[in-house]
């Protein structure tokens, strides 16, 4: 059954990169059995395609893009609950006494769970660009606050950057500390992921090897241990909704603590596994958690076989991750597709496919 699959696997990632679906990928899936974890780690393709073609390889990283905000910004908030700086219920005018009447009684439950009623995404780094860098974090939280609100209930969810931006924001404000540098000291280096999971503007001084995404839009070099994201790129590479680097063994480390504490066979310093677990649950009748996204009815990305209290994410680059507490399992999936350009969108196709690849094998698996 194994190579069996293992050679569907390889069919369906050798077929993608000749359709251009993506340069190169690197894909993992992990079952929990009673001696521990059994992966299966695969790579494909290439780092770069251009200017010059680099082999990829199992110690290159990836921008993980919006898997930051589950990977990294989530546990940071849960850190700040445990130290009662913040509760999932505590309001932006506690927070910021000048907040507009608009926002005041946006809590930060309504941010993870993409409820706040902020709009999906701003091209604010057109304006910010132009700032000192000193004043760009400054100006970026008027001109969130300075948002129309597109609902004020919290019943209405819209996947936004905008809440997350500002969740990054408001954890620098009570820590006085950056992103990367909490994620490092606070979250990674407990569990000894810190040279698989880094932010490349906080740690400046490793040679890591990195995954080439696509051409800056300024200065119109290849972005390669810089953040693909504009908005995150103008803000010094960490932020609260991108800035994250991995490597496959790094996320899947970090997914399989999170399955781990989830069903309470481990632990991390900085947070209960009770306020994970709250952080898991579905929020209202939506398709969120407090920062993962769940399994759709239709046409999800993760494909037909996760289970209904998965949870996962999508990264722009063409990053994933799936989660299921069910079956014990869990899928990532690390491309660089937007090196052929943001517009190349074939991977859309692509994953659900993979899933359901790896997942109907695991059924069939069990059933045995």
């Amino acid at each position: 059954m194994e190579k069996e699959r293992e050679k569907k696997i390889d069919t369906l990632f050798v077929t993608a990169l000749n359709n251009n679906v993506f340069p190169g990928a690197a894909m993992a899936f992990s079952k929990r059995t009673e001696n521990g974890y059994k992966r299966l780690e695969k790579y494909y393709g290439l780092a770069q395609n251009k200017p010059s073609k680099i082999k990829l390889t199992k110690d290159h990283f990836f921008d993980l893009a919006s898997l930051t905000k589950p990977l990294t910004t989530v546990p940071l908030l849960l850190t700040l609950f445990k130290k009662k700086l913040l509760t999932p219920e505590t309001q932006l005018g506690k927070i910021y006494t000048d907040c507009p009447s608009d926002k005041k009684s946006i809590t930060i439950r309504q941010l993870m769970s993409h409820s706040a009623g902020f709009v999906a995404h701003r091209e604010y780094f057109k304006e910010l660009i132009f700032l000192p860098k000193e004043n760009i974090k400054e100006v970026l939280l008027n001109k969130i606050m300075g948002e129309t609100i597109t609902s004020i209930k919290g019943d209405k969810h819209c996947y936004s950057d905008l809440g997350f931006m500002l969740l990054g924001l408001i954890i620098e404000k009570l820590t006085g500390k950056e992103i990367g540098e909490l994620a490092h000291l606070s979250i990674y280096r407990p569990l000894e992921l810190q040279n698989d999971l880094v932010f490349p503007s906080f740690d400046k001084t490793r040679g890591n090897s990195y995954v080439s995404t696509e051409m800056c839009l300024w200065d119109k070099k290849m972005l390669s241990g810089k953040v693909h994201d504009d908005n995150c790129r103008v803000m010094g590479g960490q932020a609260g909704h991108a800035g994250l680097f991995g490597t496959l063994r790094g996320v899947m480390g970090l997914c399989e603590q999170l399955l781990d504490q989830w069903q309470g066979r481990r632990y991390h310093p900085g947070y209960s596994n009770s306020l994970l677990r709250n952080s898991l649950t579905r929020v209202g009748n939506s398709a969120w958690t407090m920062g993962f996204d769940m399994v759709s009815e239709r046409g999800s990305s993760s494909g037909s076989h996760f289970s209904g209290t998965s949870v996962g994410h999508l990264g722009f680059t063409g990053t994933s991750f799936w989660i299921d507490p069910e079956k014990s399992c869990i899928a990532v999936l690390l491309t660089n597709r937007v090196h052929y350009g943001r517009d190349n969108w074939k991977i859309k196709e692509f994953r659900p496919a993979f899933h359901d690849l790896l997942m109907g094998a695991a059924d069939l698996r069990k059933k045995d």
